[in-house]
């Protein structure tokens, strides 16, 4: 019986390799998350 792959949903953004990241590369992927979510408010349409 073959196996299939399932598609990775969550992966490590923050590991260059290491056990730790850097405080940069953290507040960089902290402001991507919230420009992500600031962008997908703005694409919703307006409930009333």
């Amino acid at each position: 019986m073959a196996k299939t792959q399932t598609p990775v949903r969550c992966k490590s953004v923050f590991k260059g390799g290491g056990s730790t990241t850097t405080k940069r590369r953290f507040t960089e992927k902290w402001v991507e998350l919230v420009n992500l979510l600031e962008k997908s408010k703005r694409d919703m349409p307006v409930r009333r």
